[in-house]
């Protein structure tokens, strides 16, 4: 029987050659963009998932406004070096803990002998107890002692192999180089692990141990902020661990409070709470600490995946019910020579099924096309049939196979099974076509999703064009930020070469921004702002706006010492009327009084969805109190390149052993517009192929339609009706469909997009082209689809359709 109902579902498929394109196609699209969200699912889920033992591990984090982007206070994956030790003291859980640097700044260098350095991201330095911590697995070298003894290092294979051509490097040396002046220290490999099959959180190249993350501060004002890990000798309650944990930590603050004669209480008020937990290692890419979750990360894409995939199932349904007139006699037959229902909706499933399994292969690959482009677009690195999770992944599409089959398939199948046999073998179809309203609901709701994405393209287009345009309060034209401090000799070289017209540093600017909270007291209240330190020309090269008094000049001795230029939303904070005014700030011991002697515009400096923090500027003698990693230089000429390899010249005459790294603020700028671009490209593609289905599934409609009312046209024509008037008829019904999906769908898509446009500090006032163009243009579009089925059943000859009668 199976093999009977294969070759009918066959033939039926091969008689209506284009109708099962049209099915087969909808459905691979929608299920490409699916498979591409679940690849991109998988993976961020698979994060520190490659070995069992980090279950048992956790990362510490402690509740702090250090380098948070609004200066206030945030739980943090770095903290106080002093906890690792607090840790080992207090919490005998953990059986070991281990510091990690942060790794500040850009690439760190690597010279190799009789070798040039190259740069190389992700090299990492911990204490001793590492590798106790992480289960890395060693090719090469012993975990328990491959860093017991400073200046040691430990290489992936992979890496190892890009360096040196072989993975056999124990005893080999190389010099790292963290900043430009660093000591080339030769460091010895005293090891190599493996690549783990699934991301980590702790990625890196190079792990060394310099020694340096054993020593802590030794004065209780001082602070070194790191990364701790604890591993567990076995799985933990993390709500009663955290309890033990914030405890210790209160205790921790006190004594250190003590020391420095500060009261616990006056430190943690107006909301600010002390705060350190414990996170379970699989649980932290999950749960990043500034930065937004993966998940709140793709929502648009679930979304549109989604979405794409509805419409799909949508104009499977559709296309299938069209065809019903044409299966009525074959069911009405079938049922006289005594076929169940049961069979039918069998059958009929058999075809759903073979159209969609040809749909899942070309999904795939579609999916195997495309991924190259989308790991561009993400920065990411999936792969199909090289997945780690290859068996979940196809487990995965066998439930989406099934899933669609009885989704696509099933209503179908139940109605063009449920035929009268007696009505269908007299040629009376009229009552046999059940689901009308739920086929025009189902092409409104296609629409609905359509128009809802056109207008959502016109709102992203005009917020990122807005952006894109918008006075920055600065000028980055001409500009380039070299990735070092500001050091004398470096900077006086390259203020000789012709075209550099100002040097300058800053811990905040596009692209490397250092927030360093600043409490002052300023007419007897407090004010919590923002510090930006600066060298004297790095307002100049910037050609920020002065709104009041000044900026800083080398003419003023004391711009050195105590003066101090505001931005404009500080200055309004303050009460605008703030130029030659004096502020304190410091401990009582060591209170200092700053002269206000200008106010800038704001100028932004962060991504666009955080507003401009209200910020002091100052100026030390030798260009900032702490490592900026920026050092701005301002052409006056339009010939960069050689103004650039002339600055490298002298570069490399100074630090030979690491290459010089800088960005231009253009391309700064140009990155944090990249998130909102990519998801402008995604929704302007997903957006064309869903006009498209919808187009697909109001042809599927109309061309039913128009098979159903086949006999009154043809009377409508004998009784005189021309052909536009037929045509009229037949587009009229269909024109009220699109606009009642016009009409749902501008509240949908008006709260869908303004949601978006709140998560940016600088953005457009909702528009009102964007609805007005997506309701004139699908209506457009689907009238000229529908005119076209229409024509062909107004031209058709009656007596075709009337003979029989």
């Amino acid at each position: 029987m199976f093999k009977i109902n294969l070759k009918i579902a066959l033939r039926n498929l091969w008689k209506n050659k284009s109708y099962t394109a049209i099915n087969i196609g909808g459905l691979a699209l929608g299920l490409t963009a699916f498979i591409l969200l679940l690849l991109f699912i998988n993976n961020e889920k698979s994060y520190d998932t490659w070995d069992p033992q980090l279950k048992q591990v956790y990362q510490i984090r402690e509740r702090h406004d250090f380098f948070t982007p609004d200066n206030k206070p945030r739980w943090q994956h770095i903290t106080d070096s002093r906890i690792g030790n607090l840790l080992k003291e207090k919490i005998p859980q953990f059986s070991a803990v281990t510091k990690i640097d942060n790794g500040w700044g850009n690439s760190y260098s690597i010279k190799i002998e009789n070798k040039e350095p190259i740069l190389v991201s992700n090299i990492k330095n911990a204490d001793s107890l590492f590798f106790k911590v992480f289960p890395y697995e060693f090719l090469y070298g012993d975990e328990k002692t491959a860093l017991n003894k400073p200046f040691t290092a430990v290489l992936k294979q992979s890496f190892a192999k890009k360096l040196f051509g072989t993975d056999q490097v124990l005893g080999k040396q190389i010099s790292v180089l963290a900043w430009r002046g660093d000591e080339a220290k030769p460091m010895t490999i005293t090891g190599v692990v493996k690549d783990t099959e699934t991301p980590e959180t702790i990625a890196f190249n190079v792990m060394t141990h310099t020694g340096r993350r054993e020593i802590d501060p030794d004065q209780p004002q001082s602070t070194n902020y790191c990364q701790v890990y604890a591993l567990a000798s076995q799985k933990l309650d993390t709500t009663n661990l955290n309890k033990t944990l914030l405890s210790t930590y209160i205790a921790f603050k006190k004594a250190n409070f003590a020391k420095r004669e500060i009261k616990f209480e006056d430190f943690y008020k107006n909301g600010y709470k002390p705060g350190l937990k414990a996170v379970p290692m699989t649980e932290v890419h999950i749960n990043p600490t500034v930065n937004s979750t993966w998940l709140e990360k793709i929502k648009p894409l679930i979304a549109v995946s989604l979405f794409l995939l509805l419409i799909s199932i949508i104009n499977f349904v559709n296309l299938s019910t069209a065809q019903s007139v044409q299966r009525a006699k074959e069911v009405g037959v079938k049922k006289v020579l005594g076929v169940y229902k049961q069979q039918l909706v069998r059958q009929f499933l058999n075809e759903a099924a073979i159209q969609s399994f040809a749909a899942t292969l070309i999904a795939v690959v579609l999916v195997e096309i495309l991924l190259p482009s989308f790991n561009s677009q993400f920065d990411i690195n999936l792969s199909f049939w090289y997945n780690n999770h290859l068996g979940t992944l196809l487990l995965q599409l066998f439930g989406l196979f099934l899933l669609i089959t009885l989704l696509a398939g099933f209503y179908p199948a139940w109605i063009i099974s449920g035929f009268n046999p007696v009505k269908v073998l007299k040629g009376n179809y009229e009552t046999s076509f059940k689901g009308i309203a739920l086929r025009n609901a189902l092409v409104i709701l296609q629409f609905v999703i359509a128009v809802t994405f056109i207008i959502g393209i016109g709102v992203i287009h005009l917020q990122n064009k807005y952006i894109a345009n918008k006075d920055l309060g600065f000028d980055r034209s001409k500009l380039i930020n070299i990735a070092t401090n500001y050091e004398d000799n470096f900077v006086e070289r390259i203020k000789h070469i012709p075209g550099v017209e100002y040097v300058g540093t800053t811990t905040q600017v596009m692209g490397n921004t250092f927030n360093v909270p600043h409490q002052i007291k300023y007419n007897n209240q407090e004010y919590n702002l923002n510090t930006v330190t600066v060298s004297m020309e790095t307002l100049p090269a910037l050609g920020v706006e002065v709104l009041k008094g000044r900026i800083f000049g080398y003419q003023y001795k004391q711009d050195t010492v105590n003066t101090a230029v505001l931005n404009e939303t500080a200055a309004k904070l303050m009460g605008n009327d703030v130029v030659g005014k004096f502020y304190k700030s410091g401990e009582d011991k060591s209170e200092n009084t700053f002269q206000i002697v200008g106010v800038i515009k704001d100028y932004n400096n962060e991504s666009f969805d955080k507003a401009v923090l209200p910020t002091v500027y100052k100026v030390t003698q030798l260009g900032g109190t702490s490592s900026t990693n920026n050092l701005l230089v301002k052409f006056n000429t339009s010939q960069h390149k050689a103004v650039i390899q002339a600055i490298e010249k002298e570069w490399s005459k100074l630090y030979p052993n690491f290459p010089m790294q800088y960005t231009s603020l253009e391309d700064a700028f140009k990155k944090e517009l990249q998130s909102g671009e990519r998801i402008m490209q995604i929704m302007l593609l997903f957006s064309v192929i869903s006009v498209a289905l919808s187009l697909l599934g109001l042809f599927a409609l109309s061309a039913f339609m128009a098979q159903r009312r086949t006999k009154e046209i043809a009377i409508r024509k004998i009784l005189g009706a021309s052909d536009l008037q037929l045509i009229n008829m037949l587009n009229r019904s269909f024109l009220i469909l699109v606009i009642t999906a016009n009409i749902i769908s501008w509240p949908v898509a008006y709260i869908l997009t303004r949601q978006w446009l709140t998560g940016f500090a600088y953005r457009i006032d909702m528009p009102i082209w964007p609805f007005i163009i997506a309701t004139l243009s699908s209506v457009l579009v689907a009238i000229l689809t529908t005119s076209m089925q229409a024509r062909k059943a107004a031209v058709n000859n009656p007596v075709n359709a009337l003979k029989y009668e």
